[in-house]
């Protein structure tokens, strides 16, 4: 309707029962203009989020800068996540406010920002899992077969940290004078105890025929000791039968360039056993035999301690002489001029049976179980005088007991049954060696095998042991000790 002077009057609507109402604005389209709170939960979660970016720009570009390897732990993933399920909720919160709350679009680039560093994050870090587990259980694999190609030496300088001492002809004396000083008479210098432990020794009786080698578990590439550290566990099957070690090793690279590369080591410290030898249904036998030999071993040692030689001298004997010796050794006391001259006098004997024993007496006496194994080590200058002490350390004149307070004070030879013997056999013949301590006070603390040999003559046969030899290894001052001290055993 218009009204006068030709203004446009708006129609008068009642409010009468019937009548519609003229439309009223929509006031909730107008207030985007005006200020609106925004979520908390969404203010929360790009916080949360932005944090986290943050730190992940840092860290790539303090890698890239100072050329250090980065890596952040999977429990890290907790953060954006937890950013993520905030910017989530305040998105969804502000939707549902009926256009009172803002934040959607602050949420919404929370969310796609959070993700896109995510993904970043789980590419770098899964190219490094991959690469360095890969890596870690090449090198790992390879150092067991080294082991089982009883490569010793090789062995053990892959446990040492880069950058190693060379391998060449000097590594044996290297290794000796470096990493092999012990602390007391009765330890082993860190190069013995790693030829001793339990995975080595298992690895090298395998001979190499291992017949299954599976990686069983890996545990996520560590950054820690400057490098890379990964825990791998292994299921093999050997000739005896299963067993499970558990190998850590650290992967690095040198700031300074000392060595080109990564460079693998293991670190012996957190290497062990996660499951120890499970035998076969078919090593019972062996395992008869060991128990048995084991048994002899500690006997024959503590009687040659205690200088009991009606024990000691048939015990290197087997059949029918070390039943004729036995004979000989009842009732019989050396006589004087057997034990003044340190060796056999056989003239003394008045039979066949007492001839026997003083005869092999004689050769026990004069050192001839002793052999230098092909592997031998010692310091040249002291090599000659420790082979004297030897020799006669089996004499009834020698004084083999130490003059402090020890474990066994006067067990001045003993074996390890703890540790695990050297096991061969050929048809019936049966060879085992035990590593054996020799204390020859003051002077020289000598390392060994002592070799026992047998024969099985069925199930229920005893087997009729024999030392045959104590193959001597290394040779070295005793600790506290030196070449110039109160002299050897004589």
């Amino acid at each position: 309707m218009s009204g006068p002077a030709g203004f446009n009057q708006e129609r008068k609507y009642s409010s009468f029962p019937g009548e519609i109402p003229p439309p009223t604005p929509d006031l909730a389209a107008h207030q985007d203009a005006g200020y609106k709170p925004l979520s908390i939960l969404s203010i929360l979660g790009c916080i949360v989020g932005g944090l986290f970016c943050v730190s992940m720009v840092a860290g790539f570009t303090a890698a890239f800068v100072f050329n250090t390897p980065w890596l952040m732990p999977p429990w890290i993933l907790f953060w954006p996540g937890l950013a993520i399920l905030l910017c989530a909720m305040g998105y969804q919160r502000a939707r549902a406010s009926e256009n009172t709350l803002g934040g959607e679009k602050l949420a919404h680039w929370g969310m796609r920002l959070t993700g896109l560093f995510i993904l970043c994050y789980l590419a770098h870090y899964s190219a490094i899992f991959f690469a360095v587990r890969s890596q870690a259980d090449q090198f790992a694999r390879q150092w067991m077969a080294i082991l089982g190609k009883g490569e010793l030496d090789k062995g053990f300088l892959l446990t040492i940290k880069p950058p190693r001492p060379p391998e060449d002809a000097q590594v044996r004396s290297t290794l000796e004078i470096t990493y092999n000083a012990a602390m007391d008479p009765l330890s082993k210098g860190v190069y013995s105890g790693f030829k001793a432990r339990e995975l080595v020794r298992l690895m090298q009786l395998s001979g190499g025929k291992v017949q299954s080698l599976v990686l069983k578990s890996a545990s996520a590439p560590a950054y820690e000791g400057g490098g890379y550290q990964v825990r791998l566990i292994y299921h093999i099957e050997g000739p005896d039968g299963s067993f499970e070690p558990s190998i850590t090793v650290l992967g690095m690279e040198s700031p300074t360039g000392a060595f080109k590369g990564r460079q693998w080591q293991v670190l012996l410290e957190s290497t062990g056993m996660n499951q120890r030898l499970r035998p076969k249904d078919g090593t019972r036998r062996k395992l008869e035999h060991l128990v048995l030999a084991v048994d002899f071993a500690q006997k024959w040692t503590f009687a040659a301690a205690h200088k009991i030689w009606e024990i000691v001298i048939p015990g290197t004997l087997s059949g029918p002489e070390k039943a004729l010796a036995e004979k000989g050794a009842v009732g019989f006391t050396l006589p004087p001029a057997l034990t003044a001259l340190g060796g056999g006098s056989t003239f003394a004997a008045e039979t066949p049976e007492r001839r026997a024993f003083l005869q092999q007496a004689n050769a026990v006496f004069e050192g001839k179980l002793y052999k230098l194994a092909p592997d031998f080590w010692s310091d040249s200058k002291m090599k000659d005088s420790i082979m004297e002490d030897l020799r006669v350390s089996f004499r009834p004149t020698t004084n083999s007991i130490p003059a402090g307070p020890l474990l066994g004070p006067s067990e001045w030879i003993r074996i390890d049954p703890a540790v695990i013997p050297d096991y061969q056999q050929e048809g019936n013949k049966i060879r085992i060696g035990f590593d054996c301590l020799i204390l020859l006070f003051p002077r020289y603390q000598i390392f060994a095998t002592l070799y026992l040999e047998g024969e099985d003559l069925g199930e229920n046969q005893k087997i009729d042991w024999r030392v045959a030899e104590i193959s001597v290894t290394r040779g070295a001052s005793m600790p506290g000790g030196g070449p110039g001290g109160r002299g050897g055993p004589r």
